[in-house]
């Protein structure tokens, strides 16, 4: 900023500057003010560790050494110069070859570093989802399997009523009615809630729902009924989690509340 300050006041003859100097030498003056502009961009450089930065510093460099021939030049064919500006360019020629050099093995070994770093991650997150992926792959076909059975009989289901066993509930598998107790304890319990988590009670209840289709262990007319239940509660549930608003949400899980005592009635 301070090499950019003094070469624009001494270009543009700004506050003075211009008669302090004395015999500048103006190429010498416009190199100063080039690099003044790259030493910005490489200071931006350092902090975000682009690779560039030594490229910037090293031009500027480069700059400064021709200004520094030319001035050799100009001084050893009579030209006019203040003797100072010889060691001012010698500084700053040292002053940005060290920073370019600094630069060039300090932000490659961070990059390095960081590269390492985002392939470690990568292939330990690779790793895992892999290994997930490979655990899940069986129980997700068994789901879908379950699932597209569910939409099967849903055409078949959706229009008829309930029908009781002989006057009788009928009997839930151990195995699934577990998971219909379960959905059932989050309705009960998010009923006196006071602040209302739609969506978190949507993803609970379908996670469950998950649980149940990929454990039907029910067969025969049990199976049947319990599907004109179930099919049309899956739909429900669906709804609440694509509600757009808490009215629209508030009355899918009314809906919900309704299914499972429709459910008391006809199953245990």
């Amino acid at each position: 900023m301070l090499t950019l300050f003094l070469s624009t006041s001494v270009i543009f003859d700004l506050f003075g500057i211009r008669a302090k100097e004395g015999n500048y030498v103006l190429f010498v003056v416009w190199s100063n003010f080039i690099s003044s502009i790259l030493y910005l961009f490489a200071a931006y450089g350092f902090v975000k560790v682009k690779n560039w930065t030594t490229i910037l510093l090293g031009i500027s460099t480069l700059i400064l050494i021709v200004a520094f021939i030319g001035l050799k030049i100009h001084a050893n064919s009579g030209g006019i110069y203040e003797t100072k500006t010889i060691g001012a360019m010698i500084f700053r020629i040292a002053v940005t070859l060290v920073f370019a050099i600094i630069a060039f093995f300090t932000i490659n070994k961070q990059l390095k570093k960081i590269i390492m770093n985002k392939l470690i991650l990568t292939f330990a997150v690779g790793s895992l989802l892999l290994f997930s992926c490979g655990n899940s792959s069986n129980e997700k076909l068994n789901n879908q399997t379950e699932v597209a059975e569910h939409n099967d009989h849903h055409h078949d289901d959706e229009s008829e009523a309930i029908e009781l066993n002989n006057g009788e509930k009928w009997q839930v598998d151990a195995n699934m009615i577990t998971h219909i107790r379960n959905m059932e304890n989050d309705v009960v319990s998010f009923a006196k809630v006071e602040q209302k988590d739609y969506k978190s009670l949507s993803e609970k209840l379908q996670s469950n729902i998950d649980l149940l289709t990929s454990n039907c262990t029910m067969k025969g007319k049990a199976h049947d009924e319990l599907h004109k239940w179930l099919l049309p509660y899956i739909d429900l549930v669906k709804e609440l989690s694509e509600a757009k608003n808490e009215t629209e949400a508030t009355k899918q899980f009314e809906n919900i509340q309704t299914s499972f005592t429709t459910f008391n009635q006809y199953f245990q």
